[in-house]
């Protein structure tokens, strides 16, 4: 499978928590689990602080047109409104939610402050358990000012641990007959990177016994994403017979901050500058004149133990859909691998896993969304999403014969 490591969010395991993460609660529980030093940062620490993220975003961040467009919010054009609002706070708890409400206003969901409880979790997976990929977002966590804002002990790590055991323990999907010898239906509700080789067993056999049937339904509503890895060895890889290959391109905005993530993935970064004339006006406008690098690279996925299905898939998608669940129905859209039912994707689904910083005088970590990816049509991701090829009612009903989706599929 290639480029995997570059397109692979192998460690960013916690999505779910992320999109529903719109207020910094697990740093606003008190006055304590925000202290630093004993000491409440002043006003100066606070302003220096949100100038230091203002101008980091500003060099790295790529959805600022975006969310003009789409949201009708100018963020950096707020900086002075920003700077008002921080000054009325009252102490760390107060500033923490106003710079995460701030934060907000960029309407991205792979970029917010981390939480208390997120932190611990981050630190498991890019401390504990990463590599020398991951080395970039170790040094930002494993950071004394970092450990002390976010209360950090090695017995909040074993008890997270703890519960991500269990976690560990529960299968990421469900399987049945819709309808007997016609219609079979799996949903994935979380690609869960610590289940890939327990649930692949499973679905597999799953898969064996449907192999015949004409329609085959998966089910990734509400799926707000995880490991990809999940979708592309245990999903795509049984049921293709010869490999699908997506083409990709993916824009860098040029600050010299993030560079260091990206040579961590081995990404070959060329100057935007040296693409044709025919080629750049393919793009979206800001491409040529905000972003200066690009990389283009290619998602193949192998038949893995093929099953050889010959029926149709379907894939039912939501605007929950988000991450790499959304790069699982992008992939499967642009190479033909399913018929997508519902509603548009929540996008943000191509790339690497958000990076990260620290600010300097508070220790608050900022998670922030750094490529602006292209679909294959050459829409931004993150703006279009992924429209499906029979748009319906998402919700999930248990019953089926009130489930729009499944409807769908059972009169196409």
């Amino acid at each position: 499978m290639k480029n995997r490591e570059l397109l692979s969010k192998s460690f960013f395991l916690i999505i779910i928590c992320i999109l529903i993460s719109t207020t910094i609660s697990g740093c606003s529980t008190g006055k304590e689990s925000m202290s630093c030093s004993n000491r409440e940062l002043t006003m100066e620490e606070k302003l220096e602080d949100f100038e230091y993220m203002y101008n980091m975003l500003e060099e790295n961040y790529p959805f600022f047109k975006v969310n003009e467009r789409v949201n009708k919010v100018d963020w950096l054009g707020n900086k002075n409104k920003y700077i008002q609002e921080i000054k009325q706070t009252k102490n760390d708890e107060e500033y923490a939610e106003k710079l995460n409400e701030i934060i907000g206003d960029l309407n991205n969901d792979h970029t917010h402050l981390l939480s208390e409880n997120l932190f611990v979790d981050f630190y498991e997976i890019y401390v504990r358990e990463g590599n020398r990929i991951t080395r970039p977002w170790k040094k930002v966590l494993d950071n004394e000012n970092v450990k002390a804002r976010y209360n950090f002990s090695e017995e909040k790590l074993e008890e997270s641990s703890h519960e991500n055991g269990l976690w560990k323990d529960r299968p990421a999907f469900t399987s049945k007959i819709i309808i007997p010898n016609e219609v079979a239906y799996i949903n994935i509700y979380e690609m869960n990177g610590f289940r890939v080789e327990e649930d692949g067993k499973e679905i597999r056999k799953f898969f064996k016994t449907v192999k015949d049937y004409p329609k085959l339904i998966i089910d990734i509503r509400e799926n707000g994403g995880g490991n990809e890895f999940y979708w592309q060895k245990n999903i795509v890889g049984p049921l293709i017979e010869k490999p699908l290959s997506v083409d990709y391109y993916a824009f860098i905005k040029g600050g010299k901050y993030s560079k260091k993530f990206y040579r961590s993935k081995q990404m070959r970064l060329k100057k935007v500058s040296g693409l044709g004339k025919g080629m750049l006006e393919k793009f979206p406008e800001e491409i040529e004149s905000d972003f200066k690098y690009y990389t283009k690279f290619n998602k193949t996925i192998e038949p893995d133990e093929s099953i050889n299905f010959k029926g149709d898939i379907y894939l039912l998608v939501d605007e929950i859909v988000y991450s790499s669940a959304e790069s699982f129905a992008s992939f499967a859209k642009a190479s033909g691998f399913a018929t997508l039912v519902g509603e548009r994707t929540g996008g943000d689904g191509i790339g690497i896993d958000p990076l990260l910083v620290s600010l300097p005088n508070s220790g608050l970590v900022v998670t922030f969304s750094s490529l602006l990816c292209l679909n294959p049509d050459y829409t931004i991701n993150e703006e279009t999403k992924t429209i499906p090829d029979i748009e319906v009612y998402p919700t999930i009903i248990l019953d089926y014969e009130y489930d729009q989706c499944i409807k769908a599929v059972i009169d196409d």
